[in-house]
């Protein structure tokens, strides 16, 4: 049995850094290593290949360079590693990525394909789903478990999802696209290290790929980012260095009631200037904008509301409808729910029959009704469900995609211009497409519903099912959890995030104590998660959730951008680090330089009764 593992030598991100007056992100002399959700990938297939005499092969992609994080690879216990590198490769976008990579992988004919979630210099988890739309097999995302079945002709995955986790079994080949919990995290040691050096990468070209070089690069890539654009800090920047704890606590204590204050204020002056109904243009077919609705255990997912309220104002400069898709047996509730909030029409995609929104036979009926109709725009959820659906379409349909958008918005062309933040939001990329209908997956908790319109009526159309024997997946068990911190971290009107600077884990339970000593709850970050000390429902950031509180102590935390993301719209924001350069500083209000140990216990002391009042007159 073939175990191809997918492979991209990242940046490490904490040490990119942007230049202001060039307006250029800043590579030189940053390191990098193995995104560490391959590294997990590499780990488990190693783990399969050793239990079952496999061959696993790495596939990767990137300029020659690369071949560090191939040659650790090999240590770890790959059998093969093979490089895609040329020049003519730069600047390729997901979908040009996805087109050389799964050319490669048809030439291995490999039985399993394993990817990461996502990258960490991009974050769009978009690669893997794509490959397997291109190759035509079946493939899971978000897996944390993945087990081969005693004929190994098949695998029994758990897949992560925003509600809990689903049992799927598919068969092979098909791609499995992982993350924490799959593997333990390996570093090899020198003396594997200095044995791999003498296993060569196989280096291919374009010219080995049956394509011409215009599929590949810029050239072959449906989306390209314009100019970068600065966002001027919104926050106070207020650092303190040489106080004592106790009068940086007093000092701190004092500036937030002041601020507290004005942002009172500022609601009051803006209260009622978005209680604005916006007009609708049922009849504008021509550019409509399409909302695929997420459906949950308890009704429509709130992001739905968010992304009909975006297509809203978006068709008052396109005067086209709103067309809300439910992929979900036919619903009156869910279809009243819809219209009040915006949609025009409503497209009924019954998947009862078909299986799971992610697998082949949802994206197949889907597809051929986006063909027919050919919007101007589809927005998803960057959620798994819509993150996996929205990457096959584009692959099926050769489309742009943006993942993990935070905004859109339309420019004198008629462009949808899809805004992706890096480096702490100071930094945003405006995407644009070159293919129409325009993809985009929007992070949830960053826009506003429309307001409902209680009366409001749409049209009601069912797509077509359409026949697919083809592999897929089999949805074998579905878990729901009851997320209890992640529902009290969403409502929580103050929140204590924590990072690696804490130092160890023994030390959260002091920090957890302060936080309920004032109703707060916890928060962290995506490292924090992949030690073990906090679970993934309290990550906020990228790859977590996105939260609004109205006061955000930071205790700890570097601050770079996959996290500070997650924050934009908290109402205050208080650092603790003791290492006056952490980027935190730059996200925040107030800044208290200095240990944690010292400088938060007095701080919460002084704080207790602004909280607490913050905390009763939210209940």
């Amino acid at each position: 049995m073939k175990i191809a593992v997918c492979m991209k030598y990242v940046p490490v991100i904490a040490r990119i850094k942007f230049d202001y007056e060039s307006k250029t992100i800043v590579r030189e002399g940053v390191p990098s290593e193995i995104n560490p959700f391959d590294l997990l990938g590499l780990v488990r297939a190693v783990e399969l290949k050793n239990a079952h005499d496999d061959e696993v092969v790495v596939i990767s992609m990137g300029p020659p360079s690369t071949n560090e994080g191939l040659t650790t690879c090999v240590a770890l216990g790959a059998d093969r590693v093979v490089l895609l590198s040329d020049r003519a490769l730069a600047g390729s976008d997901t979908l040009a990525t996805s087109r050389a990579l799964s050319l490669i992988l048809a030439k291995e004919q490999p039985d399993l394909i394993i990817c990461g979630r996502n990258s960490t210099d991009g974050e769009t988890g978009q690669v893997g789903p794509e490959i397997a739309q291109m190759m035509g097999i079946p493939h899971v995302s978000h897996v944390r478990k993945l087990h081969l079945h005693s004929d190994r002709k098949s695998v029994v995955v758990e897949r992560m999802t925003d509600e809990g986790s689903q049992t799927i079994e598919c068969e092979l080949p098909a791609v499995i696209c992982v993350t924490e919990g799959v593997a333990p995290e390996l570093y090899p040691d020198k003396e594997h290290m200095e044995l791999a050096q003498s296993i060569p990468a196989e280096v291919l070209t374009c010219a080995d790929l049956p394509l011409s070089l215009d599929q590949f690069g810029a050239n072959g890539s449906p989306t390209w980012v314009d100019e970068i654009r600065l966002v001027e800090p919104n926050r106070l920047g207020v650092l303190l260095e040489e106080s004592t704890p106790e009068e940086a606590a007093k000092q701190t204590a004092d500036a937030l009631r002041l601020r507290l204050a004005e942002l009172a204020v500022e609601s009051e002056s803006s209260a009622g200037q978005d209680f604005v109904i916006l007009p609708r243009y049922p009849s504008g077919k021509k550019k409509s904008i399409w909302v695929v609705a997420e459906n949950t255990k308890t009704g429509l997912a709130h992001v739905t509301l968010e992304l009909l309220g975006k297509a809203r104002e978006l068709t008052q400069f396109t005067n086209s409808e709103v067309v809300a898709v439910l992929i979900a047996p036919p619903s009156e509730e869910l279809i009243s729910i819809l219209a009040t909030q915006g949609a025009d029409r409503v497209l009924v995609l019954d998947n009862s029959q078909l299986g799971p929104v992610c697998g082949l036979a949802v994206a197949n009926s889907f597809a051929a009704a986006v063909e027919r109709e050919n919007p101007y725009a589809l927005l998803f959820a960057a959620t798994a469900d819509g993150g996996d659906l929205a990457s096959r379409l584009a692959a099926r349909l050769e489309l742009g995609l943006t993942g993990d958008a935070i905004d859109l918005e339309i420019n004198a062309d008629g462009r949808l211009v899809q805004l992706k933040p890096a480096l702490g939001g100071n930094v945003v990329a405006p995407i644009m497409s070159k293919t129409l209908p325009n993809l985009v997956t929007l992070r949830p908790g960053l826009l506003a519903p429309a307001i409902p319109e209680p009366r409001a009526v749409a049209t009601v159309e069912h797509v077509p099912q359409l026949p697919f024997d083809g592999p897929d997946i089999r949805l074998l068990k579905e878990d729901f959890q009851e997320d209890l911190e992640g529902i009290l971290l969403a409502k929580s009107p103050v929140v204590i995030g924590v990072g690696m600077g804490l130092g160890s884990p023994e030390n959260m339970a002091e920090v957890q104590e302060m936080a309920r000593s004032v109703g707060a709850s916890i928060a962290t970050t995506r490292d924090v998660v992949h030690e073990g000390w906090l679970a993934q429902q309290m990550m906020v950031g990228i790859s977590g959730r996105t939260i609004a509180p109205t006061v955000y102590i930071a205790v700890g935390i570097r601050g770079a951008f996959n996290h500070t993301v997650g924050l934009q719209r908290s109402g205050v924001i208080i650092a603790i680090n003791q290492n006056r350069r952490a980027v935190m500083f730059r996200s925040s209000d107030f800044g208290i330089v200095g240990t944690w140990e010292e400088f938060l216990p007095p701080l919460m002391e002084e704080l207790r009764p602004i909280l607490l009042e913050l905390v009763a007159t939210s209940d």
